[in-house]
């Protein structure tokens, strides 16, 4: 499962360097999961052609990572906000040894990063 997971993610990052026909066998076979012998049926091809190619565009969104690394970033990034916005949690619940006199301003900043993170997962 993680797999599909990291192509689908490396997709959304990359896909749109992929050739069209990549693109629309990626697209129904990872969106639409459709099997391998109904996107040859449509493509008119056989089942090891769509494999192949599958195969090559997997390497080559692969490729583009190990030299781009949008995804290692994005996840990174993701990571960094999600503990922002636990800490901040926690001083504004008084959590911690000291109540904090900014504590509107806090859950004003709280709230930005949840719309934040909540933005980046939908996209």
């Amino acid at each position: 499962m993680e797999r599909l997971v990291r192509t689908g993610l490396l997709y959304d990052f990359y896909g749109g360097l992929l050739t069209e026909k990549q693109q629309r066998v990626m697209e129904l076979y990872f969106l639409e999961n459709w099997s391998l012998a109904e996107i040859a049926a449509s493509e008119g091809v056989s089942r090891q052609a769509i494999h192949d190619l599958l195969q090559r565009s997997e390497k080559t969104i692969e490729g583009y990572e190990g030299k781009l690394g949008l995804l290692e970033r994005h996840s990174r990034e993701q990571l960094i906000l999600v503990a922002i916005k636990d800490r901040l949690q926690e001083i504004v619940t008084g959590n911690t040894k000291q109540d904090s006199p900014f504590r509107k301003e806090l859950l004003e900043i709280k709230e930005l990063i949840i719309q934040l993170i909540e933005s980046e997962n939908e996209s």
